[in-house]
């Protein structure tokens, strides 16, 4: 009787012990991991980066003076290659990828705004000029939607803005929307089951927001099914 219980708490204790050996594996599997890789060739701030094809495109930026520097970085061999310079050096541009072709959009060229649009294919390493942008703008942000290009908001360089127009690269056109409640430049975007979620960014120059706004783009994973194109104020604080 003595040995069967013994043997009744061994087995309790060991499962306790396997038990919280698992709860701290998955802990440490959930908390993840940084680890230092080569650093890009040339230093700059205000560029833009795009994946294609597994591999990271650094577009454009400043180092004080406007670049047109184009690196490619591979994660799998931990390098960096130089490509094809874009057609106008600018910082504080936007890119995304459309069919594996990047798409840098807008920026600041000097002190002024920019319209410019040009394409990128990384298959030839080659740029194309394509439609401008109809609103001249630097700080925006854009994503991409059911092989659409989203341009929201930015700074004309006299005003923030809430100016949404959307890039179809196939028939090379700009078609406008409805603008955001919130006028922001600096903000982020981010896609979510063809929802775009545009989130801080600044209106008074310094002050940051926290503000988080849900555009509705009127499409749906079935080409069929329409929704209404619509705003939503999810959070807005100053």
């Amino acid at each position: 009787m003595f040995i069967m219980k013994h043997a009744v708490y061994v087995i309790f204790a060991g499962l306790i012990i396997v038990a919280l050996s698992g709860l701290h594996t998955m802990s440490f599997a959930e908390e993840g991991t940084w680890a230092e890789k080569v650093d890009m060739p040339t230093a700059r701030y205000g560029l833009s980066t795009s994946v294609v094809n597994g591999k990271i495109y650094a577009v454009g930026g400043s180092t004080g003076m406007v670049l047109s520097i184009v690196e490619e970085y591979d994660p799998k061999t931990d390098t960096w290659t130089k490509k094809s310079v874009m057609p106008t050096a600018r910082p504080k541009g936007s890119t995304s990828v459309v069919n594996g072709k990047i798409y840098a959009i807008g920026g600041k060229s000097g002190i002024f705004a920019s319209s410019t649009v040009v394409e990128y294919d990384p298959a030839t390493d080659t740029w194309t000029k394509k439609t401008d942008m109809p609103t001249a703008r630097y700080e925006l942000s854009t994503s991409t939607v059911n092989g659409k290009i989203y341009a929201i908001g930015g700074w004309d360089g006299s005003e923030t803005l809430s100016t949404v127009e959307v890039y179809d690269p196939v028939a090379d056109e700009w078609t406008k929307r409805q603008d955001m409640p919130t006028k922001r430049a600096g903000l982020s975007t981010a896609v979510v089951n063809v929802k775009i979620y545009a989130i801080g960014g600044w209106t008074t120059p310094n002050v940051p927001l926290s503000t988080v706004e849900e555009y509705d783009t009127g499409l749906a994973v079935e080409p069929e099914a329409k929704l209404a194109i619509t705003w939503a104020a999810i959070k807005a604080q100053d």
